[in-house]
Order: C-alpha cells, then sequence, then structure tokens
C-alpha cells in the first residue's frame, strides 16, 4: 500500500508542472483533431487479441528489463499483429520506470492503437494523454470516487479518446457500468498487497452472464498462467490479454513471439 501513497505523491507534483499548459492543450486539440486509432474496432471477436505492454519495472518485480531498447520493442510488437490488438506503454516513472515520451517512440514506429498505464487522478493528465497522441488511456477504477471516475471518463471520451476502466472487485464493477464503460480491465493483482489469484476474473464471468452484460469488452490483467489459461478463458467469452512482465522478462523477445504465435495456431486461437 506505501507504493500507492508515494505514486500519488509523485503525481500531484507532476500535474503540477502540466497545468499551465492545460488550457493550451485544449484549444490545440479541438482546433487541429487527430487521426485516431481503436482498440476496440481492432479487437477481433472469434480469436485471442493480446495487448502488448512496455513496462521497465513494477512495484511486485522490481527491475524487470533496464536494458529495454524501445524501438526495437515496438517494431518486434509490431510485426505479430495476427494476434497483437495494440501496445500499453507505462508512463509512470517512479516504480514502473517509464515516460510520457515513451508514447511517442511508440507512436513514431507502430501504427497499432496505443493505451497509456498510468495513476490518471486529474483533468490535466487527460489532456496531456490526447496531446502526447495515445489512442486510449486506463483510469483506475478501485482508486476513483464514482463521480470522479464519471467525470474523468467523460472528459476523455469528449476528447476522442477511448477508456480502459480497471476493476478489482464486484463493487467496482457497479461503479464502472454506471460510466456507461464498454472496455473493462479485469485486474487478477490486488493493488494493496499485490498478491495475484487468477480465479478474480472467473467471478466477473458469471457475474456477466447473470447481469447481461456481455456486449462489454473484457480485458483479463496479470496473473495469466499459460496458454491452458487463455484457452479456458477464451471457451469462457474473454478474448483479450494484457501481458507485460512476460514479455519484458525474454531476453529473446521476438522468439517468445514467435512462440506464442505457433502455440496460438496450434490450439486454434488465432
Amino acid at each position: 500500500m506505501e507504493y500507492l501513497k508515494e505514486i500519488l505523491i509523485s503525481k500531484k507534483e507532476e500535474i503540477k508542472k502540466i497545468g499551465k499548459n492545460s488550457s493550451l492543450i485544449k484549444s490545440e486539440l479541438e482546433k487541429t483533431g487527430r487521426y485516431k486509432r481503436s482498440f476496440l474496432n481492432n479487437i477481433s471477436s472469434g480469436k485471442v487479441n493480446v495487448i502488448a505492454e512496455i513496462k521497465r519495472a513494477s512495484p511486485s518485480r522490481g527491475i524487470i528489463n533496464d536494458q529495454l531498447d524501445l524501438r526495437e520493442t515496438v517494431l518486434a510488437y509490431d510485426r505479430f499483429k495476427n494476434f497483437i490488438c495494440g501496445i500499453s506503454v507505462l508512463t509512470e516513472s517512479l516504480y514502473f520506470k517509464g515516460s510520457p515520451e515513451d508514447i511517442k517512440v511508440v507512436r513514431e514506429n507502430s501504427d497499432l492503437p496505443v493505451l497509456r498505464k498510468d495513476f490518471i487522478f486529474s483533468d490535466k493528465q487527460i489532456y496531456e494523454s490526447a496531446a502526447l497522441g495515445v489512442d486510449c488511456i486506463l483510469l483506475i477504477g478501485t482508486l476513483l470516487g464514482k463521480r470522479k471516475l464519471k467525470k474523468l471518463y467523460h472528459l476523455a471520451v469528449s476528447l476522442g479518446l477511448e477508456v480502459l476502466v480497471e476493476i478489482h472487485s464486484l463493487e467496482d464493477l457497479d461503479k464502472v457500468l454506471d460510466t456507461g464503460a464498454r472496455f473493462i480491465g479485469v485486474n487478477n493483482r490486488n493493488l494493496r498487497d499485490m498478491s495475484v489469484d487468477s480465479n478474480i476474473i472467473y467471478k466477473f464471468l458469471d457475474y456477466s452472464q447473470k447481469n447481461d452484460i456481455r456486449d462489454r469488452v473484457f480485458v483479463c490483467e496479470s496473473g495469466i498462467e499459460g496458454m491452458g489459461y487463455i484457452k479456458n478463458l477464451f471457451s469462457r467469452g474473454i478474448n483479450t490479454f494484457l501481458i507485460g512482465s512476460y514479455f519484458m522478462a525474454s531476453r529473446d523477445l521476438k522468439n517468445t513471439l514467435k512462440s506464442m504465435e505457433l502455440e496460438l495456431r496450434e490450439k486454434k486461437l488465432i
């Protein structure tokens, strides 16, 4: 839990720095507009879709890859569009060692949709995200009150951004559904103690089938334990998976991606 407090303090300082530019960012966006790429349109039914992540470190694992060649990683992801539907970029600097500047490198080297994953609490961060050229932002339902979540969600949508709203409990889900969100990430990781329970997503599946919210796109995050787990969830209606550490820890990313592609083909998941 301590890391969340430290990140919040860090984010408040970052928000102060971008505050003076938010009105300029807003006017530029309204004046020029920009080409948008859609995760929802790029996620194909009838096959597994992977959102491939870029992160150098995490609170649970520490440094994952401090020798990351960002451009080469993006180019590798871009070669496997038959199952990679987009790229997620961790821009939080304190624990994930990311930077908003990473977005620029990704945009320059791939035409896949780009998700900015960060701890977003302010409208200024959303204007900044849009100006950086992302297509989608992450909002963490667990960390935002109902009113704040709804406000930030609708601001992002008004700027032409998609929103992946992350949940960790059924209580979160009720709050998120009230925003009208269609793109929902189910994180198997507990944000407070960083433990992972790969069965958490099954609770949401049971709930969604009973309450007829199958029109939403659910993304499985964290605790993805192998192709058997992916295949089982796919058979239950989950076709999108966000994978980060597995790729980032690979010493030969191209070979790792080729092996995953082969396994997905063998199991008729792509």
